[in-house]
């Protein structure tokens, strides 16, 4: 047996939970999987939109456009203006490069927000006018 003692382990320093890296390969993993999809179903309803002018159908796949996806496209916005408020809210106690992740998670919505009123503007407003 040996009469030499170990030295004492040597503790890590804690990894941050967010590591800036490049902007255009980690954008995703920095806004989450949740913001990610609804981002998915933001851009999903966006594609799928019916043209303005298009009557409703009752019955078969048609549903899903000119029904479904009319009623989701506000929904949508709501949880993406939440989205951005809590971003806002928790941007104001973080700091450094957590704080900017924060802001980007902020701006993105908003930008998605704005794209889904504009795209969805021509068909809400030829339904209002009838």
């Amino acid at each position: 047996m040996s009469t030499k003692s170990r030295p004492a382990p040597t503790k890590k320093a804690p990894r941050p939970a967010f590591r800036p890296r490049a902007r255009s390969e980690n954008l995703l993993r920095q806004m989450g999987v949740l913001r990610v999809v609804l981002i998915a179903l933001v851009i999903l309803d966006m594609l799928a939109a019916p043209r303005p002018g298009t009557a409703a159908v009752y019955s078969g796949w048609e549903v899903v456009t000119t029904l479904i996806l009319p009623v989701l496209a506000p929904i949508l916005l709501q949880v993406l203006l939440l989205d951005a408020l809590m971003g806002r809210v928790m941007m104001s106690s973080a700091k450094g490069a957590e704080r900017a992740r924060y802001r980007r998670i902020m701006v993105v919505n908003l930008v998605f927000g704005a794209a889904l009123v504009l795209w969805w503007l021509p068909y809400f407003l030829k339904l209002f006018a009838r």
